[in-house]
């Protein structure tokens, strides 16, 4: 069955609202860490905590286009599959726009050969991710469990 003009209207403003609140939630827990007061933050660290912010967006986005291949499920599996999903796109965006970034800020000391995008894309992942989840705490652990459980309940989801 086809879904109207105000079913897809109502899903598109529904997958913004969610990737907004996404990366405003992964920035709202990550800053405290690392904007203390008494402590510098590199450039780096600057550039890696607006990286979150676009991916977590980015990722709610995907998360939520994707929902749609589990939506006819039962509830724990959309929940796991806008889980996994959402942590998958959330790093891989991460490390892609890192890798980027690295790219751009720094182009001489960058191989270009496809081995060395490659290696490169691979080290900016393996950086992202342990920069985002190198230090757990409880408030982070909620953040990204939660896109799971959105996704799950409110979601897009098909009656069979």
């Amino acid at each position: 069955m086809e879904q109207s003009g105000f079913d897809r209207a109502a899903g598109f403003v529904l997958a913004i609202l969610f990737s907004a609140v996404m990366g405003a939630c992964v920035v709202a827990v990550i800053i405290p860490e690392y904007m203390d007061p008494f402590r510098v933050v590199s450039e780096q660290a600057r550039q890696t905590l607006r990286i979150c912010a676009i991916s977590a967006a980015l990722a709610g986005l995907l998360a939520w286009w994707l929902q749609k291949f589990a939506s006819h499920r039962r509830f724990p599996v959309r929940f796991i599959y806008g889980l996994v999903a959402y942590l998958l796109i959330f790093c891989a965006l991460g490390g892609l726009l890192e890798a980027g970034s690295n790219y751009m800020l720094n182009p001489a000391q960058q191989d270009i050969s496809l081995t060395g995008i490659y290696w490169a894309s691979l080290g900016s992942f393996y950086t992202f991710a342990l920069f985002v989840i190198g230090s757990v705490k409880p408030g982070l652990l909620a953040v990204l469990l939660a896109p799971g459980f959105i996704l799950a309940m409110v979601g897009p989801r098909t009656i069979p």
